[in-house]
């Protein structure tokens, strides 16, 4: 499962943070706090009293009630003789009747979420029994019906589930635990324009003319988890292809198929690459990828079949804007097949052996579709996610099990960082023993359950290392090192000396003093010189005798250490490396030192890698955003040449970071990208909106709401000038925002909208003020999931504590559970400023009273001075 809709804008924008280096170490460490929240309890395994062997499902769907009609038939095996009672999940079904398979009706109960079936007398193990189950149900959750609606008459009319991470109960009852797999099959009743979609392999369909429908039969042969279960049915047009012998289709509504070509048209590549590299086969009977419309994630790998947002889809002209983040996502998805479907992780707290083996493997496919340079900025681009996490929110271990609900722990550690963490357990072993391991892992553990254990006795068996010490510190443990370094040159030695400090502050249950490989290389003489070294201490001196004085000095120069490094080696070092470092990781980290030095001649350095297109595109863009933190006129002036590069990338970011500059020629050459019909990138015009709007221009008002409406995908070019107005500090901004927030608007553009009335908000007063937190607290209650989620960031944002009651209720009433989460951190938070807000006004009352006592005491001082001298005048 990927929740890429957030991330994805982040990536293709560059609006995310950047920098592997000491600004993401102690400045944010005040922002950090627990993971765990008031209420948040531990949660263990399931007892499963009984094994589950084969479920069939039929279901037809009531499309104006939006409710389902089915009858599920659960066979299953008692795992101990005397098994009187079977408990399913089932939230929300109006059970009609319960038999065996025989049709004897078994007595029955229902509670919150359970479905509690007697089974008469107790059952032996060695006898399976089949429970059939009728029911009919009006989902609020786990099936979702699309319709047109008075806002949006154009939406397509479709049915999909969304079953991860505890949702399929409220469709068809079920053990709905990510342990339990069972083989599954799926009757679908649909009207006769519509295909159904399901796991597995189409068995058969069936036309009823009488009743206007058709029914779809597919069989899923292996077993897999009831979260993975899966519907999508609508009129959809087809597009076909293969990947050896395994059969590929894209699905999407009527007139996609070549944004579905676009779009999705490498899987079959990935699919070919994958097989080779795990060294096991697509285990699945076909392969297909449907996009559906008001998708709530990004994408689910259900098995065989993954359901993906139908916002991934996008024309000729952003091709070259979105194609990487089409791609990751789709290989993202597809590793999924392998690691959580064919091998799927016990329980939720072990949710890294699905989600960051997918993370990393997508990484992978971009190792081998673009080149390593690509793969090690793609993991260094994963490895700041993660950073901005843990400084600005929390630091957890990789494996936690104490949370709300499941999709608490599906967040930046779980995803980002296991990932860079299998990258570095790649590092430590070599490519060979760590490739040697993933396929032993795959093969023991195939159509199994695992846990975190599991895999690490996998690499042991496959690779006989121990796996112990990289295990404790990495995965049942959060952090990571924070370097520190110095450089010497010994000139008449010839010795080169580099001090390695661990700065972090260890403790028993999160953080530690790392052990790890690094590489530490010198340019001597036009050649490279690479060391590994192993940092072991909290302080290392590493000496090496080189043949002369290296022109500068790389540490960890492709990123293979997740890590913050603080080292300065001064300007001159800085420029050679950002020219000539072979690595492209290298290039951007003596880029980014380059604009903490601010020199001139930096400045230059950093001007000349920009606009050298010998050099590659996303090394450019991490240019431009470095030049955009220098705040210098020819900082400035170079990030507006780069906005006439060629590359999309590079003008994107060049047009982000000059928003960092409040003055009128970047407002001019941001207004540039605007004018007529815009930059030919719709993503560059969106950067540049939002930009322009930080550079509080009194001109980009009038330029920001005359771009509101103009085409582009996903609505992006007025996302970028609502997100500009919100930056402005605009009190006229207020009109548009608010009616962009109305039902009706593009789902992307309410969201942006929602997010930049928050950031407007501490400059309104008065009853303009009252108004926009009214709407936010409105918008709480939103009918789509992403504006609840941006509404509740909005009034976090805002920081007004009269709305935590409002906040603390959406928490209360959220039926997903990221809303309830968000709304649960904001809650705390601005108790919190409030609290510190009285802790404030109370400290300046006192200081005042003390101020005004000193004051007293100074002037009674004072006083008795004056009457002291003119005493002793008087006596003189």
């Amino acid at each position: 499962m990927s929740d890429i809709d957030a991330r994805f804008l982040e990536s293709v924008t560059g609006a995310a943070c950047h920098g592997l280096d000491a600004g993401w170490g102690a400045a944010a460490m005040a922002a950090r706090e627990p993971f765990r929240l008031i209420g948040d309890r531990p949660v263990w395994g399931r007892d499963r009293t009984f094994r589950v062997g084969h479920v069939r499902l039929d279901l037809s769907f009531d499309l104006k009630r939006r409710s389902v009609t089915g009858t599920a038939a659960t066979t299953i095996r008692p795992r101990h003789d005397g098994l009187r009672e079977a408990v399913f999940d089932a939230v929300g079904l109006e059970i009609a009747s319960v038999t065996d398979g025989d049709g004897n009706a078994l007595a029955w109960s229902t509670g919150e979420r359970s479905l509690r079936v007697n089974l008469g007398r107790p059952r032996r193990a060695s006898q399976p029994l089949t429970i059939v189950v009728s029911y009919s149900a009006t989902p609020r959750r786990g099936l979702y019906f699309n319709q047109p609606d008075e806002g949006y008459p154009d939406r397509p009319e479709q049915v999909w589930t969304q079953g991860q991470a505890e949702d399929s109960g409220c469709y068809f009852p079920c053990l709905d635990f990510p342990g339990e797999k069972f083989t599954t099959e799926a009757h679908l009743t649909v009207p006769p324009s519509w295909f159904a979609l399901s796991n597995g392999r189409l068995d058969s369909v069936t036309e009823d003319r009488r009743r206007k429908t058709k029914t779809y039969h597919w069989a899923q042969d292996r077993p897999h988890s009831a979260y993975l279960v899966t519907v999508a049915a609508g009129e959809f047009d087809e597009v076909r292809a293969k990947a050896g012998d395994v059969p590929v289709q894209y699905y999407g509504a009527p007139g996609t198929a070549p944004a579905l070509r676009r779009t999705f048209g490498r899987t079959p590549d990935m699919i070919n690459f994958f097989a080779e590299k795990i060294g096991t086969p697509y285990p699945w009977a076909k392969y297909a990828t449907v996009a559906v419309h008001d998708f709530i994630f990004g994408g689910m790998e259900n098995t065989s079949a993954t359901t993906m947002t139908d916002t991934l889809l996008h024309d000729e002209r952003a091709h070259e804007d979105v194609l990487e983040q089409c791609d990751s996502i789709t290989a993202h998805e597809l590793a999924h097949q392998w690691f959580g479907d064919l091998l799927t992780c016990r329980e939720w707290s072990h949710g890294w052996l699905n989600e960051s083996f997918a993370t990393y493997f997508d990484a992978l496919f971009v190792e081998h579709n673009r080149g390593w340079d690509a793969f090690r900025h793609d993991i260094m681009a994963k490895g700041e996610a993660y950073l901005q996490e843990d400084t600005g929110a929390y630091r957890r271990p990789i494996v936690e099990n104490v949370y709300h609900e499941p999709i608490d722990v599906f967040d930046r550690h779980l995803y980002e960082r296991g990932s860079v963490v299998l990258d570095m357990l790649r590092y430590n072993l070599g490519d060979d023993l760590w490739w040697a391991g993933i396929q032993h892992y795959v093969r023991k553990h195939a159509e199994q359950d695992v846990l975190t254990h599991d895999l690490q006795r996998a690499f042991e068996e496959a690779t006989g290392r121990n796996m112990d010490g990289f295990f404790a510190q990495w995965v049942w443990k959060g952090g990571h090192p924070e370097f520190k370094a110095t450089y010497a040159w010994d000139a008449k030695q010839r010795m080169a000396t580099v001090n390695l400090t661990q700065t972090q502050t260890p403790d028993e249950s999160l953080t530690s003093i790392y052990q790890t490989p690094i590489e530490i290389a010198f340019m001597v003489d036009g050649k490279f010189d690479r060391h590994t070294v192993q940092v072991a201490d909290a302080s290392h001196s590493f000496v090496f005798r080189l043949p002369g004085e290296p022109e500068f000095v790389s540490i960890d120069p492709a990123g293979r250490v997740l890590k913050t490094l603080d080292f300065a080696p001064g300007v001159k070092q800085l420029a050679a490396r950002a020219a000539k470092d072979p690595e492209a990781i290298g290039r951007i980290d003596a880029a980014r030192a380059l604009a903490k030095a601010g020199s001139a001649e930096a400045v230059a350095a950093l001007r000349t890698a920009l606009l050298n297109r010998d050099e590659l595109d996303f090394v450019r863009a991490e240019v431009a955003a470095a030049l955009g933190k220098m705040k210098d006129g020819a900082a400035r002036d170079a990030l507006i040449a780069g906005t006439r590069e060629t590359s999309a990338r590079v003008r994107r970011a060049a047009a982000l970071a000059l928003g960092n500059f409040r003055d009128e020629p970047a407002a001019q050459a941001l207004t540039r990208l605007l004018s007529g019909n815009g930059d030919r990138s719709y993503y560059v015009q969106m950067n540049a909106a939002q930009a322009l709007g930080r550079t509080l221009q009194p001109s980009a008002f009038e330029t920001l709401e005359g771009v509101l409406g103009r085409p582009a995908h996903n609505d992006v070019i007025t996302v970028g000038a609502l997100t500009g107005l919100g930056l402005l500090r605009d009190a006229r901004a207020v009109e548009p925002l608010l009616a962009h927030t109305q039902w009706g608007v593009h789902q992307n553009a309410r969201r942006a909208a929602t997010a930049a009335l928050g950031t407007l908000y501490p400059y309104l007063e008065g009853a303009v003020q009252v108004r926009v937190r009214d709407r936010l607290e409105e918008l709480l209650d939103d009918r789509w999931l992403r504006v609840q989620i941006a509404a509740t960031s909005a009034l976090e944002a805002a920081g007004d504590a009269k709305s935590v009651p409002a906040v603390t209720a959406a928490a209360e009433r959220a039926l997903d559970g990221r809303v309830k989460r968000v709304n649960r951190v904001a809650a705390r938070h601005l108790a919190e400023r409030a609290a510190s807000g009285k802790e404030a006004k109370a400290l300046r009352d006192d200081l005042e009273k003390l101020q005004q006592e000193n004051r007293g005491l100074a002037d009674r001082l004072a006083t008795l001075e004056a009457r002291t001298t003119a005493t002793a005048r008087a006596r003189k």
